[in-house]
């Protein structure tokens, strides 16, 4: 199979063609008047999509600045694995050219819609997001010099895992909806490589996110109470 030739203009096609199949599926707004879309190469994503989403929580981010450890193990594997983000501060779809490459312009598809999701649920419920983003703020705030502050670091973030399991759960419960009624031919870029290996070993909380929900998002999509779900984490 030949590679996709990711380009900005495609996206924008996928996006458009996708758009009106995730409102749909979802019943939601997700104003595409004002909704932006960009391809990146894997060696920006950090910086993009990890760096940016930090700053638009509120904290203050020097791109420039060296890297520890662990910043630099989460750079890999974030450029190593994922295929595309929403980008809330922004209202962007960002797509990482070399992770997708290898996928059918139907598995391209499925990503957009997965990403389209996201859209509609910042568009839709923005209080969510603003949760998350406090409680990062909080954490990036926080020194965490004593066993007792990675403690409350850990709880903060644990308050949030709930909602991020709706989050994802919910794009992966359309994503798979798509794929089955409309593109099931679709064929998404998959890699087996270290940086999977140890997304699977270190990253396990954010794996689960995925499908950790899925049961209760498929009985409220049938039910039409999605809404009711999202909103019963409060304001």
């Amino acid at each position: 199979m030949p590679r996709l030739d990711v380009t900005d203009a495609l996206i924008q096609i996928v996006v458009q063609e996708m758009t009106p199949l995730v409102e749909r599926l979802t019943g939601w707004n997700l104003r595409p008047a004002s909704l932006r879309q960009r391809v990146l190469p894997k060696e920006r994503g950090y910086e993009e999509i990890v760096l940016s989403r930090m700053q638009a929580a509120g904290v203050n981010v020097d791109e420039d600045s060296p890297r520890n450890v662990v910043e630099r193990l989460a750079e890999y594997m974030l450029e190593e694995t994922v295929l595309a983000a929403y980008e809330p501060g922004s209202s962007e779809i960002l797509v990482i050219r070399e992770n997708v490459d290898d996928s059918n312009l139907d598995g391209l598809r499925l990503v957009v819609a997965h990403e389209l999701v996201h859209r509609g649920q910042h568009v839709n419920h923005p209080e969510i997001f603003q949760q998350v983003d406090l409680s990062v703020r909080n954490v990036c705030q926080m020194e965490l010099d004593t066993d007792w502050a990675r403690s409350q670091a850990l709880e903060q973030m644990g308050r949030i895992q709930p909602m991020m399991t709706v989050l994802e759960s919910h794009a992966m419960y359309v994503q798979e909806t798509i794929k089955r009624l409309y593109l099931p031919k679709a064929v998404i870029e998959s890699h087996f490589n270290l940086a999977v290996m140890l997304m699977r070993l270190l990253a396990a909380p954010k794996m689960a996110q995925y499908t950790g929900a899925v049961p209760a998002v498929a009985r409220a999509s049938k039910a039409g109470t999605v809404d009711d779900l999202y909103r019963s984490f409060g304001g």
